[in-house]
C-alpha cells in the first residue's frame, strides 16, 4: 500500500468516477484501475463496485476509505508541522 494508493481511492471516491478521477490525478484510467485493483488485492476487500454509471464505495471500502482519509489528513498535518518548525 502506498500514499498514492491512498490518495487515489480517495479521489475516485469523491468523484464517482474512475475517468473523473484519472483526469484529476493526471494518470491514465487503466493505470488507475490496475493501481486500485493491486491495493484491493493486497488489501483482500473489495473498495468500490463498478457500474455502468461509474463507481460504488463497497461496505468494506467505506471502512477503509474512512482510515485512508485520516491517514492522509495526518500525513498533511506532519507536513505542516515540520514545514512551520523549519521557519
Amino acid at each position: 500500500m502506498t500514499l498514492q494508493q491512498l490518495k487515489y481511492v480517495v479521489t475516485v471516491a469523491r468523484t464517482g468516477s474512475m475517468s473523473e478521477a484519472s483526469k484529476e490525478l493526471f494518470i491514465s484510467q487503466p493505470g488507475l484501475t490496475t493501481s486500485i485493483r493491486e491495493l484491493e488485492t493486497e488489501m483482500g476487500i473489495k473498495i468500490f463496485t463498478r457500474t455502468n454509471k461509474g463507481v460504488v464505495t463497497s461496505n468494506e471500502g467505506e471502512r477503509f476509505l474512512g482510515y485512508a482519509r485520516q491517514f492522509l489528513n495526518r500525513q498533511a498535518c506532519l507536513r505542516e508541522c515540520i514545514s512551520r518548525e523549519q521557519r
